[in-house]
């Protein structure tokens, strides 16, 4: 009778077990219960330098755009993304974040930047060949660093 209790739970595994091991495949604690601290809820925001902006994209509270979303800028041509870019750059830099731009146009101008509040010193400009190598380097550096990192992909 013990052997047929002890067949039973052959092959069963925890909730936390199984939890354990994707995150261990991960390198980092990728898998979670949502019982507990939610891991999608935004507790960061880095101001987009407007403030009337800021308190549009969290309904009333200015914050700007959410640490740990992806946020895509898009608009005509000469409205602005790649100043708003460079701005929110130069804001998450002042709370610490190293930022990666990725440029498939080869056309980022280091003056412009530096006149937007970005430190080049702490930021790694990278041309985009294409869109997997940018989504093939963003997942390498994201496992090589803890540091919280802002990647801006300027495209046409």
């Amino acid at each position: 009778m013990a052997r047929k209790a002890k067949e039973a739970k052959a092959g069963r595994v925890s909730l936390q077990d199984l939890m354990s091991l994707v995150n261990k495949k991960a390198g980092r604690n990728v898998a979670h219960d949502l019982t507990g601290d939610n891991p999608t809820e935004v507790k960061e925001w880095i101001p987009t330098g407007s403030r009337w902006l800021d308190s549009i994209i969290c309904k009333g509270r200015v914050a700007g755009i959410p640490v740990g979303k992806v946020t895509e800028l898009a608009g005509l041509e000469s409205t602005g993304k790649s100043y708003m870019a460079a701005q929110i750059a130069a804001n998450a830099q002042k709370t610490g974040k190293m930022v990666v731009y990725f440029d498939s146009e080869s056309a980022i101008d280091p003056g412009f930047l530096e006149r937007a509040g970005c430190d080049l010193g702490r930021l790694m400009y990278v041309q985009a060949s294409s869109v997997e190598f940018v989504l093939e380097t963003v997942e390498e550096l994201l496992g090589a660093t803890e540091e919280q990192l802002l990647f801006i992909f300027g495209t046409l």
